[in-house]
Order: structure tokens, then C-alpha cells, then sequence
């Protein structure tokens, strides 16, 4: 026995689009979940960076102990661009900006959004 279904074939059934308040609760898990995932990335990203700094003061030691005629030197040069570089503060740079992205989320997340039309 086979069970007919009273809609016309080929009619796709209509689907009730999911509320603001579910999309808004959907995307900032979303949101939450990428910035985990950076978060992660970043420890990574400090442990690379503490390395290179460590590298870079190894160069700052050969820039400081070479011979003064040896310093205008394109060695030398290249020694102070090397040097130059502001490693310190990159990966705290950007683990002070994902925080406060973090922050906002977090507010996104604590809202108490608006029920409408008599129901708040």
C-alpha cells in the first residue's frame, strides 16, 4: 500500500526561514568558534615570533660587535635593517585586537535582543 501525500508533485515544500534571533544566535557562535580558532593560531604565531626575535638579537650582537669601518659596510647595512625590524610587538598587536573583536562578540552574545510587537 503505498501513502499519497496531498501536495502537488514536484512542489517543493515551503520552509519557515529561521527567526533573527536563532540567525543572530547561529552567527555569533560562528563568530566565537573563528576567533577560538585564531586564538589558537596565535599561540602559534608568538612562539614563531619569539623565535625570530631571538635570531634577530643574534644578529644586533654581530651588528654591535663589528669593526667600525665594517658597520657602513653593506653588511653592515644590511645588519641595521635586520635589526630594524619591530618584531617584539607584532603578535601581542594582534592578540590585543582579536580580543577586543572577542569582546564585541561576547556583547553580540549577552544582547538581549527584542521579542517585537508587544512581546518584550
Amino acid at each position: 500500500m503505498t501513502v499519497q501525500s496531498n501536495d502537488p508533485p514536484g512542489k517543493p515544500k515551503r520552509q519557515k526561514p529561521k527567526s533573527r534571533s536563532k540567525r543572530w544566535a547561529e552567527a555569533v557562535s560562528d563568530a566565537l568558534k573563528a576567533i577560538e580558532e585564531i586564538e589558537s593560531k596565535l599561540d602559534d604565531l608568538e612562539t614563531a615570533v619569539s623565535e625570530l626575535h631571538d635570531v634577530q638579537g643574534e644578529y644586533e650582537e654581530w651588528r654591535d660587535n663589528m669593526s667600525e669601518n665594517l658597520r657602513s659596510s653593506a653588511m653592515g647595512e644590511k645588519l641595521d635593517t635586520v635589526c630594524d625590524i619591530e618584531i617584539e610587538d607584532l603578535a601581542s598587536t594582534l592578540r590585543e585586537a582579536v580580543e577586543e573583536a572577542k569582546g564585541k562578540i561576547e556583547e553580540a552574545n549577552e544582547a538581549e535582543l527584542p521579542q517585537g510587537f508587544g512581546r518584550d
